[in-house]
């Protein structure tokens, strides 16, 4: 199963995360998926947020097409 932490820390909730467990939830679930979805904190990567991880490897997704992009990538195949 995969894991997809979302960083809701300051800087990237307010650049639209607070958005984004809905969704992956909501993508997934369309897609017939499942997947752990948290949040967390990107730490010192603020500049380049909003920030998800994915099984442990952090992506910039800047807005809602770049995190679905990230998701149809991730769970391609």
């Amino acid at each position: 199963m995969h894991t997809i932490e979302i960083c809701l820390g300051s800087s990237c909730y307010a650049r639209g995360a607070s958005s984004y467990p809905a969704l992956v939830q909501a993508w997934l679930a369309a897609q017939g998926l499942t997947a752990d979805v948290r949040g967390h904190r990107c730490g010192t990567a603020c500049v380049s947020g909003p920030n998800v991880l994915i099984d442990g490897v952090e992506h910039p997704a800047r807005d809602a097409a770049a995190l679905k992009a990230l998701l149809e990538k991730t769970f391609a195949g």
